[in-house]
C-alpha cells in the first residue's frame, strides 16, 4: 500500500522533538511493509514581516529530519497570525503542496491520503483527495477538536464540513472519538499510542540513571513533563505539591518543559520559597525523555483537556504510577487501570490527596508500577497501533 501522509507535526533539524510521535508511527508502518511518503507543511514568513513582533518566531521553514524507509518533503506555506485564519489555513497549505503532490502521485500512484490533525492537514487533505480521486483519512489529536473549532461559528462549520468529506475518521483517544461520532456519518476508529516499548520500559535500579541526570538518590521524585501552559493545570500542580511537601520531607517535583506559564510558575516558586523542592528543568530532548521517566517515582499531568497524551503512555510503559485528570481519552484508556489515579481538573485538594496517597505508600506504588506497564503493553505499543491503522486503511481502499 502506498500512503501519502500530510502532517505539519514532523521533526525538523531545528526541533527534532516536534511531531516525533508522528514520525515514530509512520516509521513503524514502513517497517510493516507499507510505502510511506510524507509532505510536511512548514510555516514561511516573508522577510519584511520577520521584523514585526507578532510574526517573530513563527517561521519553521527548515529541512525535515530524514528516516530510513520514509520519503519526506518540506513544503513552505504562508501562515497568517490570528485564530481567525484557521478557517483558511488548510486552503493555504493545499495551494502550497498541490504541485508537489501531483508530481509524487504521477510517480508513485498513491492508494490513500492520511492526515494527522484537522488544522491544517486534514483540511488540505480533503481538497487534495478530491483532485486525485483518492480516499482520505484524518486522525484527530486533541486541540484540533477540543479547542480550535470553538474559536468561532465560521471555523466550527468549516470543521464539520471537513469531517463530512472524509472517507475515514480516526481519533487519538475515546474522548475525542465520542465528540467526532456526534458529527461524523462514518464510524470513528479510536487509536492510542505510538510508544516504543523496548525504549520505554522499567528499570530495576534507578540509582545509575539518577546519577546520569544529576538527581538525588534519597528522594521521591514527582515528574511533570509537558508544555508549560495554564490549561495543563501547572498552577494547580504547584499548589497541590506545596500542600503535599509540607508533610513529606523526602520529596521533589521536577518540571520539564517550556511555555508561556514558565514565568508565573517561577514567581510562585519564589514567592513560596519552594526552590529547594520544585526544580524547573527546561525542555528535554526526546531521546532523553525515557531516562527521566525511568528515574522518577510518579508522573503527574493535571490538564483541563487532552486527547490521549503520549507522555502518559510513555510514563506507564516505564512503570510510573500516574496521577492525572479525568479528561479526554484518559478515563476510557486508563480509568480502570490500577496503575493510575484520575481526579477532576482544577481540583487542587483532590490532586494533592491523590499525590499524597501514592507517595506515602511504597507497596501501592510498586503495585501501580506493574499495572501501568501491563496496560502499556496491552494498548500503547507502536506496532499494535500501526497494525490497527493499516487494517483500517485497507478496508477503506477495498
Amino acid at each position: 500500500m502506498k500512503i501519502l501522509t500530510i502532517s505539519h507535526l514532523y521533526p525538523n533539524e531545528n526541533n527534532p522533538n516536534y511531531g516525533i510521535w508522528m514520525a515514530r508511527q509512520v516509521r513503524e508502518m514502513a517497517r510493516q511493509g507499507e510505502e510511506i511518503t510524507v509532505i510536511v507543511p512548514t510555516v514561511w514568513v516573508p522577510p519584511f514581516l520577520n521584523k514585526i513582533n507578532r510574526w517573530q518566531g513563527m517561521e519553521n521553514n527548515v529541512p525535515v529530519c530524514k528516516y530510513e524507509g520514509i520519503d519526506a518533503f518540506a513544503v513552505p506555506y504562508l501562515r497568517i497570525t490570528g485564530n481567525w485564519y484557521y478557517r483558511w489555513n488548510g486552503l493555504a497549505v493545499y495551494w502550497a503542496l498541490k504541485k508537489m503532490a501531483y508530481k509524487l502521485h504521477r510517480e508513485k500512484k498513491f492508494d490513500i491520503i492520511y492526515a494527522r490533525s484537522f488544522f491544517p492537514d486534514g483540511d488540505a487533505a480533503v481538497r487534495l483527495a478530491k483532485d486525485l480521486k483518492l480516499p482520505v483519512v484524518c486522525e484527530a489529536i486533541g486541540r484540533d477538536v477540543n479547542i480550535i473549532p470553538n474559536y468561532s461559528k465560521t471555523i466550527y462549520n468549516h470543521f464539520t464540513s471537513v469531517v463530512d468529506r472524509l472517507d475515514g475518521v480516526m481519533a487519538n483517544g475515546q474522548g475525542i472519538a465520542d465528540k467526532l461520532a456526534k458529527i461524523s456519518s462514518k464510524p470513528v476508529l479510536t487509536v492510542y499510542g505510538v510508544v516504543d516499548l523496548e525504549l520505554f520500559k522499567p528499570v530495576k535500579d534507578k540509582e545509575e540513571i539518577r546519577k546520569e541526570l544529576g538527581l538525588p538518590f534519597n528522594k521521591k521524585i514527582v515528574l511533570y513533563l509537558s508544555n508549560l501552559k495554564s490549561d495543563k493545570g501547572v498552577f494547580e500542580l504547584l499548589k497541590a505539591f506545596h500542600k503535599v511537601s509540607d508533610d513529606l520531607e523526602d520529596l521533589e517535583l521536577r518540571v520539564c518543559g517550556s511555555g508561556a506559564a514558565k514565568q508565573g510558575m517561577v514567581q510562585y516558586i519564589n514567592d513560596h520559597q519552594l526552590g529547594e523542592r520544585i526544580r524547573m528543568m527546561g525542555p528535554v530532548l526526546h531521546d532523553q525523555v525515557h531516562k527521566w521517566m525511568k528515574a522518577c517515582d510518579v508522573f503527574v499531568l493535571p490538564s483541563y483537556h487532552e486527547g490521549m497524551p503520549n507522555a502518559v503512555m510513555e510514563a506507564m510503559a516505564c512503570g510510573l504510577p500516574i496521577v492525572a485528570t479525568e479528561v479526554g481519552g484518559l478515563p476510557e484508556a486508563i480509568g480502570d487501570c490500577n496503575g493510575s489515579v484520575l481526579v477532576q481538573p482544577r481540583d487542587v485538594d483532590a490532586l494533592s490527596k491523590a499525590l499524597n496517597n501514592v507517595l506515602c505508600n511504597d507497596l501501592k506504588r510498586q503495585e501501580m508500577s506493574g499495572a501501568a506497564r501491563e496496560r502499556a503493553e496491552e494498548r500503547f505499543g507502536v506496532a499494535t497501533t500501526a497494525k490497527k491503522i493499516i487494517g483500517h486503511f485497507i478496508k477503506l481502499i477495498n
